[in-house]
């Protein structure tokens, strides 16, 4: 299943998104921002407004980048940490109850792909635009929402790694 995750034109405080089937005409989740938050936190939410999981990057960090996955009820699901130095964009999904999980990225970080136990599940490509977009494909074996949930954690870790380095 192809998915397209793509911001909206208009949501400077919200840093809000949604997420299309590959013809891009069909709406199917949406991400929503909080106007205000420290930690970039963000819901993926079915269309009737259901969420279905919870993102967040971590307040306080020393060298380590991480995001936090939580489910509807706010249980933490796993935690995608950024591995400090690597020649290729690497992050490894701690606490996961569905196995080892990592995400590998190119050198440049436009090609990710999820692993599971060495099992790919997913692959992302970032698209180059005005906008962030990304191009999920997904294997039918897991929930969409989930490793929508990984990609948003993915970008808010990459957004707040660029404003560290622009200050």
């Amino acid at each position: 299943m192809k998915l397209i995750i793509r911001n909206k034109w208009f949501s400077p405080f919200k840093q809000s998104s949604y997420v299309r089937d590959e013809t891009d005409t069909k709406d199917l989740y949406q991400i929503e921002g909080r106007f205000w938050t420290l930690t970039s936190k963000k819901f993926v939410k079915d269309m009737e407004g259901n969420v279905k999981y919870m993102v967040r990057n971590k307040f306080w960090k020393i060298f380590i980048h991480r995001a936090f996955v939580f489910d509807a009820e706010g249980n933490k699901i796993c935690t995608v940490r950024r591995k400090f130095w690597s020649l290729h964009d690497r992050y490894f999904i701690e606490d996961c109850s569905l196995g080892n999980m990592e995400i590998m990225g190119n050198i440049l970080g436009f090609d990710y792909n999820i692993t599971i136990d060495g099992k790919q599940i997913g692959h992302v490509t970032r698209k180059i635009s005005l906008r962030d977009s990304f191009i999920l494909d997904a294997s039918d074996e897991y929930e969409p929402e989930f490793l929508i949930a990984l990609v948003i954690a993915i970008d808010n870790i990459s957004d707040r790694r660029a404003a560290e380095s622009s200050n």
